[in-house]
């Protein structure tokens, strides 16, 4: 797969500072994103879920900046505080703005590191731009579980329950965001993070919350997973053993029958988020896989 027709020279880079670490960038010349771009060292980008926000990294942001990396968050386009247009959404269109972020932030190569809807965004960045990865990490996806199927030749369905979630924003979206956030936890979460993460999901309009999650319709997993076996660099998955999303049988196949340098890394006591959940652990694992 070619990178997408937006051509450099169409493109219009610029910064707009709004405090120290902060700015919005433009990627095209249309659209801008929100980014927190904070330390000085070797670059981290962390790309958050659908319907969620760079927030969701705050615990990640501090560890890393205090072990001396350059840690990027941004909000993807539709979420947080980034613009929002009515245009349709796509992983290729997420990955593509990542690739103009990075240009503006004058990355030239950056470890990325994509949770759920991130993963998907990371790992067809991959398949775009593969020369611009230093290391890869996928966080808790169900397109995780759908690159293993692909390298395993299984044609089981997904379980992801795609229909429902979509009803549950049309039909009742306060209560809808909450059933939302509230099955990301494999155990009964803290109802102040519940609150938490539904204030961030409630950023996300309703039609970009839609087209967001129909981006799992029909993923394109073969191509992704043939993409990912290409990679020369190394990468990692991150996979709690109580998510719905995908199994641990599933990330340890995409580590170590598709990754050619591949990691694994199970979390027993999580589910969707393992960064909420098993928050030490998980920074201790992601900076081992840093160092690496």
């Amino acid at each position: 797969m070619q990178p997408s027709d937006r051509s450099e020279s169409d493109m219009i880079y610029h910064l707009c500072s709004l405090g120290p670490g902060m700015s919005r960038v433009r990627v095209t010349n249309e659209v801008s994103l929100y980014c927190q771009d904070l330390g000085e060292g070797q670059p981290i980008v962390l790309v958050h879920g659908g319907c969620m926000s760079h927030d969701v990294w705050e615990s990640q942001v501090h560890a890393l900046l205090e072990a001396g990396y350059r840690v990027i968050t941004p909000d993807l386009r539709g979420h947080g505080n980034s613009e929002k247009p009515t245009a349709p959404y796509t992983a290729e269109m997420h990955a593509d703005d990542l690739a103009a972020l990075a240009t503006a932030l004058s990355l030239d190569q950056f470890v990325l590191v994509g949770w759920s809807l991130g993963a998907t965004v990371a790992a067809t960045f991959a398949r775009t731009y593969p020369d611009r990865l230093s290391k890869l990490a996928l966080v808790s996806s169900s397109i995780i579980a759908e690159i293993a199927r692909a390298a395993t030749d299984n044609e089981s369905e997904s379980h992801l329950p795609l229909a429902k979630m979509i009803a549950n924003q049309r039909r009742n979206r306060p209560r809808g965001m909450e059933r939302f956030v509230a099955g990301m936890f494999g155990s009964e979460p803290d109802e102040w993070t519940v609150r938490w993460l539904w204030s961030l999901g409630m950023q996300t309009p309703m039609r970009v919350a839609i087209k967001t999650l129909e981006i799992y319709a029909e993923p394109d997993a073969d191509s992704l997973r043939q993409a990912l076996a290409r990679l020369e660099v190394p990468c990692a998955v991150f996979q709690g053993a109580h998510d719905g999303a995908a199994t641990l049988n599933h990330a340890r196949t995409v580590a170590t029958d598709v990754f050619d340098d591949g990691t694994f890394v199970g979390f027993d006591e999580s589910g969707h988020v393992p960064f909420l959940e098993e928050t030490d652990r998980f920074n201790d694992r992601l900076e081992a896989f840093l160092k690496e």
